[in-house]
């Protein structure tokens, strides 16, 4: 996703065409009704108990905390299931469909300046030029949506490996081919106005992460929602709606029978949570009692 924030742009990023971020058109997230918690009790129609976690999906020690307020949770769960299972075969999958096959070119489908301009922000996640040269303008936008030079297993793999470690089944709500359609559903001049986008405000956006972090650390997820929707995508509504809206969806269809049978420990991004269309309230409309617990 798009992340967003309030600081002027980066010197050189005037080299390059840029179109000032805008508000978007409407209010995106509609009625909050739970507008502070991480950690949700989730209970089925039939009486069945589940919990849901909204996590982030980096490394940063400030997200990480978390773990030690949810680890009783997932100890005690049946299954855990994540967003996406990312096994081997999964992260091959992704890996094929970031790059071109054959001599398809980054420079050649953007352009060089929008290259030049991107290419050296690619380094700070130690990735070369000749590197950069092969991926496809999607793949170049998700990495350049996450903090730079981040050691360490994001949390939600982090979860993955402990429900592994410790024996339990692990289920994945969405499949890697099921997340990168969202991308390759949009043509490349779609994909290198949001790559352009991105690029020319990369400062904002990377400022915005350290004030979604400090919001994630405070379980404040109105504010979190509302900073990362703050601007418009270059597609408007519909980029949104496949990012998040149409996946929600999907997520709430996959998750009744699970949360039907109970003992499960949930964990998807945070911003899926919030909002008239969120999984949230999308689950109290199906008959399900939600409740923050952290």
């Amino acid at each position: 996703m798009w992340l967003l924030g309030l600081l002027l742009a980066a010197p050189g990023e005037a080299a390059l065409d840029c179109t000032p971020l805008a508000p978007p058109g409407g209010d995106l997230l509609g009625e909050v009704r739970h507008a502070r918690g991480l950690l949700w009790r989730v209970q089925a129609p039939g009486g069945a108990q589940s919990v849901l976690l909204g996590t982030m999906h980096i490394a940063d020690p400030r997200v990480m905390a978390i773990l030690e307020q949810v680890q009783p949770r997932l100890d005690a769960a049946a299954v855990f299931v994540a967003e996406v299972d990312l096994d081997i075969a999964a992260i091959s999958t992704l890996q094929g469909a970031m790059f071109y096959a054959g001599d398809r070119n980054l420079r050649e489908v953007i352009g060089p300046e929008l290259f030049d301009h991107a290419a050296p922000l690619m380094a700070r996640y130690g990735l070369p030029r000749e590197v950069v040269a092969r991926m496809k303008p999607w793949a170049v936008f998700t990495t350049l949506s996450l903090p730079a030079g981040e050691p360490g297993m994001a949390l939600d793999l982090a979860l993955t490996s402990m429900a592994q470690a410790a024996g339990k089944e692990v289920v994945g709500l969405e499949t890697v081919a099921e997340q990168v359609a969202v991308f390759e559903g949009l043509s490349e001049l779609e994909q290198t106005r949001i790559l352009r986008q991105m690029a020319c405000h990369y400062t904002i956006f990377q400022a915005a992460i350290e004030r979604m972090i400090d919001l994630y650390a405070a379980r404040d997820l109105a504010a979190l929602a509302a900073l990362a929707l703050r601007h418009s995508a270059p597609h408007g509504e519909a980029f949104l709606d496949a990012l998040l809206w149409q996946r929600n969806e999907r997520m709430l269809e996959r998750l009744e029978p699970v949360l039907a049978a109970g003992d499960a420990f949930v964990a998807v991004g945070a911003l899926h949570l919030p909002g008239t269309r969120g999984l949230l309230q999308g689950l109290e409309r199906r008959g399900y009692r939600v409740e923050a617990l952290y």
